[in-house]
């Protein structure tokens, strides 16, 4: 089999192309000369930048290659050389790369036409000619050759020495089930948050997705907490920070993804001036009527400034953001849960406490070179599955869950390598409600979710290596009245049925409140 690549696309400067020319004439012909060096192979195998030209702030390129050192692959190191070499004498940056086309033609040792289209619907035009299957992309992103669409749809289509097996084993849609414990048996079938709320354990705010816990239900989730961070977050040496819930748009703007795909998904924070008499009408008309004119703060607030705090790990990007750490100081391991709550406007309706729009989480992020990332983020899965499994005595499996700037939908049209952990982006711990269904059809409840943002956040956050050294962040998150849902589905209400750990930490489960209204 042989693959031809040919890319037409542009990087988009910070100034205009024209006044740049002589320098980027010169990288091109330095970017070719490195292309040269990527493999051993024939010339044929490499990338080679043919074409270049400048429109305004777009600097377009037409790039080919052969099947070793990749088109799509030798965009990223010119933008990156690029940024090298001109970001700190002529501060010139770059602030898209769009892949317009590209098209990868595989001679011979391919599949069906009709099988290659159905594998790649909704991701690449197929066709043929001859005996060359033809794959053409379009306005790829940047994220997009980082998470290896490309690579990865070309490895569905071909035909190499048992290839065919190899991808049977080794690609799977995301949600695919890595591992399972042992099927146990259920105390509780009913929805939890019903019952709880009518034991006195919760009730529910006059807010969406909003929920006042008691001291039972409370109990329960300090413990769960406790029991994490002594099973999990110390062993692996974590140490607790506290961060902000209130982000500024100065540190939401560095969440791309965020804005770009999910800004439907977040809550936005009005600031008030410190003018107590630019509420004197509003005041007025309370007092007079009892009534909250929202009309009258539209024009006394400023524009949002901030939005609630949607993810919890930004503060701990923001902390090294401009920063340079060294290597041999690595890593960084911290924890966060008295920060108290965060907030998601949930689309596609709330779920009693397992989905709702304020929750309570436990978040572990830590900062590592690539390798020692992936380690991290492994431990903590393991150890938080030993946790579930031994002491809190629950079923649950891990499965193969999205890279976090993927929406639902877009994850649903790909697929995954699962032949290593390193390979996946996230794995995501989920167990079982049994109201919502038979267990084989039912969707699980995910408690937890641990991923490797690869350089992603390093990237936006420009945080730097002393020696340029490649470093990685990773985060996981718990989210804790999931946890309590999937407890007391599996061990019910009754404090004495609980695992034994868990009494002994609670000692005597508080009483709820009691209410005699008829």
């Amino acid at each position: 089999m042989e693959l031809r690549i040919e890319l037409e696309g542009y990087l988009e400067l910070t100034m205009d192309v024209s006044s740049l020319a002589s320098q980027i004439s010169e990288l091109v012909r330095e970017a070719n000369e490195a292309f040269k060096k990527t493999t051993s192979e024939e010339a044929s195998q490499t990338a080679f930048i043919v074409k270049y030209c400048g429109e305004g702030r777009r600097l377009k390129l037409k790039i080919i290659s052969g099947g070793k050192f990749r088109a799509h692959d030798a965009l990223l190191r010119f933008k990156n050389m690029l940024v090298e070499r001109l970001g700190p004498s002529m501060k010139v940056g770059v602030r898209d790369i769009v892949v317009e086309r590209l098209t990868a033609k595989i001679h011979g040792g391919h599949l069906s036409l009709e099988t290659a289209r159905e594998r790649l619907r909704d991701i690449a035009e197929v066709s043929t000619e001859d005996d060359v299957l033809i794959l053409t992309f379009r306005n790829l992103s940047d994220r997009d050759i980082r998470d290896r669409v490309i690579d990865r749809a070309i490895k569905m289509v071909r035909l190499e020495e048992k290839i065919e097996e190899r991808v049977e084993e080794k690609l799977a849609p995301f949600g695919s089930i890595l591992k399972k414990g042992e099927e146990k048996q259920f105390r509780f079938s009913g929805e939890v948050s019903a019952e709880a709320e009518r034991l006195g354990w919760a009730k529910r705010y006059p807010g969406r997705g909003q929920w006042i816990f008691t001291g039972p239900m409370t109990a329960l989730l300090r413990t769960l907490s406790e029991l994490i961070i002594d099973y999990v977050a110390k062993p692996l040496g974590f140490n607790e920070w506290m961060f902000p819930r209130l982000m500024p748009f100065e540190v939401f703007k560095k969440l791309s993804t965020y804005v770009e795909h999910l800004p439907e998904g977040l809550f936005y924070v009005c600031a008030p001036p410190r003018e107590p008499t630019a509420f004197e009408e509003f005041k007025r008309e309370y007092a007079l009527r009892r009534e909250l004119r929202r009309d009258l703060l539209k024009n006394i607030l400023e524009e949002p400034g901030y939005v609630l705090e949607a993810v919890q790990c930004p503060p701990f990007y923001q902390f090294f953001s401009g920063e340079i750490v060294r290597l041999e100081e690595l890593p960084v391991k911290a924890y966060d849960l008295l920060g108290g709550w965060t907030w998601r406007n949930e689309g596609g309706g709330v779920e009693g406490i397992v989905r709702t729009n304020e929750f309570w989480r436990m978040e572990m992020v830590f900062l590592a070179d690539p390798v020692e990332t992936i380690e991290i983020r492994d431990k903590v899965t393991d150890l938080t599955v030993e946790l579930v499994d031994k002491v809190l005595d629950m079923e649950w499996r891990v499965v193969a869950g999205a890279p976090f700037f993927l929406s639902p939908e877009e994850a649903s049209k790909r697929l995954i390598d699962i032949s290593s952990t390193e390979k996946i982006p996230t794995l995501d711990i989920e167990v079982y409600l049994p109201y919502r269904g038979l267990k084989d059809k039912a969707e699980w409840l995910e408690i937890t979710a641990a991923s490797v943002h690869r350089d992603f956040y390093v990237k936006a956050f420009k945080i730097k290596e002393a020696k340029n050294r490649e470093i990685w962040t990773g985060c996981v998150g718990h989210g804790l009245t999931r946890w309590a849902a999937g407890f007391l589905a599996r061990h019910g209400f009754d404090f004495e049925d609980w695992p034994k750990e868990v009494k002994e930490r609670i000692k005597e489960l508080p009483r709820p409140p009691k209410i005699v209204t008829v």
